[in-house]
């Protein structure tokens, strides 16, 4: 995964975001090998799910989360991409035992 440390992208407050498999760090921020797993298990739901469908269903739940709980940070913990990333970044060999689609597992 490619890493591009920049003053720009994401915006002020947030650490990092994947786009597309390109992972953007706030300059100045520290990746962990944890935080670095975490997102190649982001790419990978990408890759299976195509990337637009990835983004669409990932906005989806998360603004249905966020009508159900009207709390931006619990709907964003409550989406199963994060949910999945989340319960396995400090497994470093997830990605080889992982199944498909095992953020709705």
């Amino acid at each position: 995964m490619k890493v591009i440390y920049n003053r720009l992208i994401p915006f002020k407050g947030f650490k990092c975001i994947n786009l597309f498999g390109v992972l953007f760090v706030r300059e100045g921020c520290f990746m962990s090998k944890h935080d670095l797993n975490h997102e190649a298990i982001h790419t990978a739901q990408m890759r299976e799910l195509g990337y637009l469908p990835f983004y669409l269903l990932y906005v989806m739940e998360w603004l249905w989360h966020l009508l159900r709980e009207w709390d931006a940070k619990v709907a964003y913990y409550a989406i199963s991409h994060e949910q999945e990333a989340y319960d396995n970044q400090n497994n470093p060999y997830y990605l080889k035992t992982r199944k498909p689609y095992n953020q709705w597992h």
